[in-house]
């Protein structure tokens, strides 16, 4: 393995640097250490605070621990970057909302993560739902998106490490350190967002203005590459893909950018990377990006991307609906709820069927084909569908006969 252990002043660093380090025999807190270390030591970025906010991609309570470490954070990563912080007598509060969108649906996903176990370690560190002190209505002032309900808890941070992971997504096509700040946002705030956004380019912008917003707050991400994401992510419809990383950066667009390479793709396909690039909010251009470590290429893989997404970005998506995909819900429902209480337009209702088993209900005429539906199932019960191909034919085959027909007739009569 190609790592350098030697820390640098990063004032001595290019603009844009990212730190790749494997993860050698599970020693995930010497990787991350590693990393940080080639920014320059975790002291460049947090040396003027004694309260330090690590915010991890928490999403959902999984029961199971193969779909729980596929999706959240990597609680080894945070343990690291908190002893890391803690050697320099620093507070640690590691929070987030969870995709449920209530403070009951984020501390239900705080006691499934295995983080407690962190702070019952260690007495300066504290797990705490972003929900619990309330949010904020603040005017982010974006391209898109202005008036949001921000946790509290962010506003009131001057120092935040963000701790997202790498996976695929079913509606923005991948999420990772832009994306993750979407979990500052409390309760049913989100769900509005997904509505205001709409489709793939909407809700990509309301992202990049969010960040906008918050990065003078984000010093450093540390990303989890320890198991990935692929398909239908980011939630249980998703594939594990063991990677063994830990990517570090300032920048988070860089590191979006270079994640998304590992992944085996074009980071200019992300719109919410392009756009926080073309607005000035960091580097996407792999060339200007200096690899610290590990270099992409040997650890490159090529991830399937979930279909959903790849379609959204097609041009002629503008003119058309016909292979707009929806969600289809298949088996396994548990009766959560959470997939009714976190879709945006409200389309889902949870019934009993005549055998008495619980099972969601979409109303796809309000449907905006978001996935949060997919994205929140703990249980994996959703895929998806060409609903709108199924109609188009059905009315399209019978007007082509008919019209065959009438030919046929014509020529006949002739």
């Amino acid at each position: 393995m190609n790592i350098f252990l030697l820390s640098i002043n990063s004032d001595e660093l290019p603009m844009s640097s990212v730190a790749i380090v494997y993860v050698e025999k599970s020693d995930v807190e010497t990787a991350v250490r590693k990393a940080v270390n080639l920014l320059g030591g975790i002291e460049q970025f947090v040396s003027d605070e004694d309260v330090i906010l690590l915010k991890p991609n928490l999403l959902i309570a999984p029961k199971k621990k193969e779909v729980r470490d596929k999706i959240r954070t990597d609680p080894r990563v945070l343990e690291a970057l908190s002893k890391m912080l803690l050697e320099l007598q620093k507070k640690v509060i590691i929070g987030d909302c969870s995709a449920a969108g209530h403070d009951g649906g984020t501390r239900e996903a705080i006691l499934q993560s295995d983080y407690l176990e962190i702070s019952e370690k260690f007495d300066n560190v504290e797990i705490r739902s972003l929900e619990k002190n309330g949010p904020i209505n603040v005017d982010v002032k974006g391209k898109k998106l202005r008036k949001v309900n921000i946790a509290k808890d962010i506003l009131d941070a001057k120092t935040i490490i963000n701790v997202p992971k790498m996976k695929t997504h079913s509606m923005t096509l991948y999420t990772g350190a832009i994306k993750n700040l979407f979990g500052t946002i409390t309760g049913g705030d989100k769900t509005r967002i997904h509505s205001l956004g709409a489709s793939i380019k909407g809700f990509s912008q309301c992202l990049v203005d969010l960040y906008a917003f918050e990065k003078p707050k984000i010093k450093l991400n540390v990303m989890d590459a320890i198991i990935a994401l692929e398909g239908m992510g980011p939630g249980a419809s998703g594939q594990a893909v063991e990677m063994n990383l830990i990517l570090a950066s300032e920048d988070a667009v860089a590191l979006d950018a270079v994640a998304f390479k590992l992944m085996g793709h074009d980071p200019k396909k992300v719109p919410a990377t392009r756009y926080a690039a073309e607005q000035g909010l960091g580097e996407i251009d792999l060339t200007k990006i200096t690899i610290l470590g590990e270099k992409i290429e040997d650890h490159q893989k090529k991830f399937k991307l979930p279909v959903t997404a790849k379609i959204a970005v097609i041009p002629f998506q503008r003119f058309t609906n016909i292979s707009i995909r929806h969600p289809k819900y298949t088996s396994g429902c548990i009766g959560c709820q959470d997939c009714e209480r976190a879709c945006p337009e409200q389309v889902i209702k949870i019934v009993k069927d005549k055998k008495g088993n619980e099972k969601p209900i979409i109303d796809f005429k309000g449907c905006i084909s978001c996935f949060t539906c997919m994205e929140i199932c703990p249980e994996a019960c959703y895929t998806h569908q060409f609903r709108n191909v199924k109609k188009a034919l059905a009315i399209g085959i019978p007007i082509f006969l008919t019209i065959i027909g009438a030919i046929i007739a014509l020529v006949l009569l002739l």
